[in-house]
Formats: structure tokens, C-alpha cells, sequence
């Protein structure tokens, strides 16, 4: 199953580097979650429903111009659960300042759907939280 998950990850990813929110989605469960609570600062904790989840990706790439998106590796880990490790980088569409970050993404899927997305702005605690080292 880790290989199909893999993969699962790796389309929804090419679907985001595309700006394809639509094919992004195809692959989560109606009721994914977002979790947002180990991204430092971050003014929502989870986005609930493929609809909402949806609306804030719009949101998101709505936000920066040149932006940019890249995966460095999908890496698969215990319990249905896929590490991305990602960067992005761009400019603020209103502010023009410049974003860059790189951070990672828990996938967990069941019955090959997404139904919860953590992301971390710290790599290490990503890795920590499915018992793999980075």
C-alpha cells in the first residue's frame, strides 16, 4: 500500500505545482482535514471538509504572485502515512514582500483517499511525529 500512497501524494502534489486545486482534491476523503497546528503562528488550526480545505487553497495561491512550489522527496512511513518534503517561495501579491519557506506535509490515507494533511514548519518534528528520522 505504501507505494500506491506514494503515488496517491506525488499526483496531488504535480496537481498543486500546476495550480489544479480541482485534481489536487480528486484524492481526499470528503471529510479531509487540514491540520495546521504544528505551522508556527498560523491564524486557523484545521480546515475540515474538502469543500472549506477547497476554499483555502484558492485563498492561498490567491495571495502571492511568482509563486513557486517544489517537492524534494515523498517519503512513505508507518500507519497509511506519506512525508513531503516541500519549499515555496513567492511574493506578496499585495504586500510584494518575499515568502520562502521549506517545510513538510503528513499525509494519512485510507482506502487510498487523504483524509488528513498535517503540515510543519519544522521538518525534524515531522519526521518525529511518524517515527522516522530525518
Amino acid at each position: 500500500m505504501s507505494r500506491e500512497n506514494i503515488e496517491i501524494v506525488r499526483q496531488g502534489w504535480d496537481a498543486w505545482i500546476r495550480g489544479d486545486v480541482r485534481e489536487v482534491a480528486r484524492n481526499w476523503d470528503p471529510e479531509v482535514v487540514l491540520d495546521m497546528t504544528h505551522f508556527r503562528d498560523w491564524p486557523e488550526a484545521e480546515y475540515h471538509g474538502k469543500e472549506r480545505v477547497e476554499r483555502f487553497m484558492h485563498e492561498w495561491l490567491d495571495m502571492w504572485d511568482d509563486y513557486e512550489v517544489g517537492v524534494e522527496d515523498v517519503i512513505a512511513a508507518p500507519d497509511d502515512r506519506v512525508v513531503s518534503l516541500y519549499w515555496h517561495r513567492g511574493r506578496g501579491r499585495d504586500s510584494g514582500l518575499p515568502m520562502e519557506f521549506r517545510g513538510a506535509q503528513v499525509s494519512t490515507l485510507r482506502e487510498g483517499k487523504v483524509t488528513r494533511s498535517a503540515f510543519y514548519d519544522d521538518r525534524a518534528e515531522a519526521f518525529e511525529a511518524v517515527g522516522l528520522r530525518e
